[in-house]
């Protein structure tokens, strides 16, 4: 069953760690109703800050993927939103009769749910009136797709974002909304959903401390999870979650990836940087020779292991925040 998923703008405005367009963070009384693989509606209630073009509408649709827990806190849960869009144009409340679109009827929705239920007919009348056709959501890219497909080098048209120091990792994904209103890609989209992981933030967390610990300082941005300057070297660190031992290869491959899009991309910034690439763990013993692919593409090759991080290829040896294993 469809439903409608309400989306505040401004941060400042919400209680919950959502990436809009990306992940949706939602409390235990919804969990029955964020189901997976079910098509959404975004509304955009008031909130706080100054009204927007978009405040009370319909502004956005998409597909619900896979839930994971908050880590933090079982009483929650992220969505992915493997599908997601804004509208070509933001559907009012009600219809040119007066009706309310989402109860189809002169009844108002229950604006006090975050997460309401929408029948098939009023779902498909608002996508209808914003513009949107059932093709339009089928032909979307997903980012189940691309987070196992090859990344694409480089993201030379995606945006850029600026570098904010951090003096801890962020909760859920760490997203700041653009001041332009440019959505995320669907690429950002997917690292973005990995970077609320369990397994990610704690390796971020390992690695971040070790650097201050060894008298650094870190930054990240929505698309870079860590960069890092310890004395006069500076470091350009991409975290990856390992679900098993046979995506050990497309994780790496996907990082090495990213690193150089990043590379090119901010180069400016960060020009001149090492590359590292961190894993949740150290790859199995049958897995092991990735490691000696790293090396060749001059990529530093780190894991957690406990509270500390240790070097899996030569290049991570003489990194200033690294312990042997």
């Amino acid at each position: 069953m469809p439903v409608v998923l309400s989306q505040l703008f401004s941060p400042t405005d919400r209680i919950y760690e959502d990436a809009e367009y990306v992940l949706y963070h939602y409390p235990r009384v919804y969990f029955s109703r964020v189901r997976r693989y079910e098509p959404f509606v975004y509304y955009r209630p008031l909130g706080r800050s100054r009204r927007r073009y978009d405040s009370m509408t319909y502004f956005g649709y998409g597909i619900i993927g896979e839930w994971d827990a908050d880590w933090r806190d079982p009483r929650f849960r992220f969505a992915n939103l493997i599908k997601a869009g804004p509208f070509p144009q933001p559907v009012a409340l009600r219809d040119a009769h007066g009706l309310f679109y989402e109860t189809e009827s002169e009844i108002g929705p229950q604006f006090q749910a975050a997460v309401r239920e929408l029948s098939e007919t009023a779902y498909h009348r608002i996508l209808s009136a914003a513009g949107v056709t059932q093709h339009d959501l089928d032909t979307m890219p997903s980012t189940e797709t691309v987070a196992v497909s090859p990344y694409p080098l480089p993201l030379v048209a995606a945006p850029t974002d600026a570098l904010r120091e951090i003096a801890e990792i962020p909760p859920g994904a760490g997203y700041v909304p653009r001041t332009d209103n440019s959505i995320v890609n669907v690429y950002e989209s997917a690292a973005l959903q990995e970077r609320a992981r369990r397994d990610h933030q704690e390796t971020l967390r390992i690695v971040q401390r070790a650097v201050l610990r060894a008298g650094g300082t870190t930054w990240y941005n929505n698309n870079i999870d860590l960069f890092a300057a310890v004395g006069n070297e500076r470091f350009l660190i991409e975290a990856k979650s390992v679900g098993s031992p046979t995506s050990v290869i497309d994780r790496a491959r996907y990082g090495i990836g990213q690193l150089a899009d990043y590379a090119y991309r901010y180069e400016s910034q960060i020009g001149g940087s090492r590359r590292v690439l961190a894993f949740a763990r150290a790859p199995e013993h049958e897995n092991a020779w990735v490691s000696g692919i790293l090396e060749n593409e001059r990529i530093a090759f780190i894991a957690a292991f406990g509270d500390r991080v240790v070097p899996l290829n030569g290049r991570a040896a003489d990194l200033p925040f690294v312990e042997p294993s």
